[in-house]
């Protein structure tokens, strides 16, 4: 009985970690970008190989949303209804689709209030919007 329990249990881990991001809708990783608390594009790591965990949950999201036929207009959405740091998602995006609309929304948010939370490893930072925004026209990550 024990090793079949083995079997079925090894079974439903591969079915369940086998499952394609691509089964997981659009309309998801949009809403998630949209509720995002903190800006965090680039490697999260620690100059040390087994320390470095890749890209976060955001960025995939925004990964998998760039390569999605309406992306342009999915990152309009995100800058037009999220927070501010998804907000941020969607110019980064706009920024990597090269839109020619990508500095018209940077004018505007650039001008609103507040800050945006960032990281860098595991440590939080507020930063202006002007900053963030100058460092996403320049694809410079390393806050």
């Amino acid at each position: 009985m024990k090793p079949c329990l083995g079997i079925a249990m090894v079974l439903g881990w591969l079915a369940l970690t086998a499952l394609p991001a691509k089964a997981i809708s659009p309309d998801l990783w949009q809403n998630d970008l949209a509720r995002a608390q903190i800006f965090q594009v680039g490697p999260w790591e620690i100059n040390i190989p087994p320390l470095f965990f890749g890209p976060g949950v955001n960025e995939r999201e925004l990964r998998l949303l760039l390569k999605q036929p309406d992306a342009a207009t999915r990152m309009r959405w995100l800058i037009a209804h999220a927070t501010p740091e998804g907000q941020m998602y969607g110019l980064y995006g706009l920024r990597l689709l090269n839109d020619p609309d990508f500095e018209r929304f940077a004018g505007q948010l650039q001008n609103q209030p507040g800050e945006i939370l960032t990281t860098t490893t595991a440590v939080g930072f507020h930063k202006t919007r002007q900053e963030v925004i100058q460092r996403i026209r320049e694809k410079d990550f390393r806050f």
